[in-house]
């Protein structure tokens, strides 16, 4: 393994004697997503020449994109948009591989690792490692229904469920739950060009139709399930050969979309044993190797609910590597066969923000007052505003590698910039200014 840097000229130097060679140690895929940035940062701080790839399937082409900001980041790479062509996806990556000897690849999101999970022999002939868990594993892992399954099996606690195949069903679910519960879809990814499919809470009988039509229509079962109040907490695990390495707890404070999105506001807290536990249980019985997310629900009475395991890096990745807990290194280590280095602990009560998404919690909460998992108004701006106080790290921003904080800054002005033109518009008001 190189040594790690200690200098962005140890880095620099590290990177030119790639470029001579024309090759990488790794590729890291699905630049927008702050896991990715993340994973870059780990492995360019080690001295690893790195690549970074986007398919622009969920970020705007016009605004830049974080993960190419980094010094960490040697090339970039435009691959063709996996929801409209899976196969072009992943020819492109295997023209990459082929032209540029990789070490490994590194999907961290659920549109490229589909994409290119039938090319894990292609990139294996050209001596490249796809840093996934065995296609077995995978295909239960993003499949909730067949997770839930198993979990019910091993006695894990679950939120009541009632699968809907056809509009027709939604009927027999009506009659047995009462308002408000989740309509999730079992596969978050189907290749629909709308992007990554995510549960929703619904108050009333209209909703229900409107949503279990939604999801229908995207190419997903959907499952009905009962809303858990409680707190969201998630373990993320880093396994090899059914032996767990590394473990780290958080508890997510605040998500984007408000049920079950990405978690914009997180803090790493002392193992529960009783969600630790059942996400071992879970993760190796599913025959789970790299790093995973296995993520819980507590109801009214406290007691843990399965929601998901997400089978890749999580954007609460920097949470953990804050903690002490570089899972990226993790996955490098092991992708590329040499021996992985087991954690034994890490730093709780660490807060980390993801600023972007935070603003978009805000912007929701305001217009969901009354809704489950909402708050007052008035104490949305609260929370949102006191945070800056209470926290000290955000994703993206880093003050040895400035870029990509700056370009997410960008993104967040133009977001803002477009909502406050559209409901101008909207209005029929113009701009103060204009």
């Amino acid at each position: 393994m190189a040594a790690r840097a200690t200098s962005g000229s140890v880095a620099g130097q590290t990177r030119a004697e790639g470029a001579a060679s024309g090759g990488y140690d790794v590729l890291v895929l699905d630049a927008g997503y702050k896991q990715s940035l993340a994973s870059v940062r780990s492995f360019g701080r080690i001295g690893l020449r790195v690549a970074m790839a986007e398919s622009f399937v969920e970020c705007d082409p016009d605004l830049p994109v974080p993960g190419f900001r980094s010094r960490y980041c040697a090339r970039e790479v435009v691959l063709p948009n996996h929801a409209v062509d899976a196969g072009a996806f992943a020819d492109a990556v295997v023209d990459f591989v082929t032209q540029h000897p990789t070490r490994v690849v590194l999907p961290t999101g659920d549109g490229s690792i589909a994409a290119l999970r039938p090319a894990r022999d292609r990139l294996a002939a050209l001596g490249s490692t796809l840093a996934l868990a065995p296609d077995e594993a995978l295909s239960i892992a993003v499949d909730k229904d067949q997770t839930l399954e198993l979990a019910r099996k091993l006695d894990i606690d679950l939120p009541k469920t009632m699968r809907i195949d056809d509009l027709s069903e939604l009927a027999d679910v009506l009659a047995e739950f009462s308002f408000p519960f989740v309509l999730k879809p079992a596969i978050s990814w189907t290749g629909h060009a709308g992007g990554r499919l995510v549960p929703v809470e619904v108050v009333n009988s209209d909703e229900a139709s409107e949503v279990t039509r939604a999801l229908l229509a995207a190419g997903s079962p959907v499952l009905a399930q009962t809303w858990a109040c409680g707190r969201r907490e998630g373990v993320t695990l880093f396994i090899v050969d059914g032996t767990v390495l590394a473990s780290c707890a958080h508890v997510a404070h605040r998500t984007s979309p408000q049920l079950g999105g990405a978690s914009v506001m997180r803090e790493s807290i002392p193992m529960p044993p009783d969600i630790y536990a059942p996400a071992v249980r879970l993760a190796t019985a599913i025959g789970m190797q790299g790093v995973c997310e296995v993520e819980f629900r507590r109801d009214a009475d406290n007691r843990p609910l399965l929601m998901e395991i997400n089978p890749r890096l999580a954007g609460t990745i920097e949470n953990a590597m804050h903690s002490g807990v570089d899972f990226p290194l993790l996955i490098w280590q092991w992708a590329a066969g040499l021996p992985v280095t087991a954690v034994d602990g890490y730093r709780t009560g660490v807060r980390t923000r993801w600023l972007h998404g935070d603003l978009r919690w805000l912007r929701d909460n305001q217009r969901r007052a009354g809704r489950p998992d909402s708050v007052p108004k008035a104490r949305g701006l609260w929370i949102f505003g006191a945070e800056f106080a209470r926290t000290r790290y955000y994703d993206c921003f880093s003050w040895r590698d400035p870029r990509p904080g700056l370009a997410e800054l960008r993104m967040t002005v133009s977001t803002i910039r477009k909502q406050v033109n559209s409901q101008s518009s909207a209005t029929g008001q113009p701009r103060k200014g204009a």
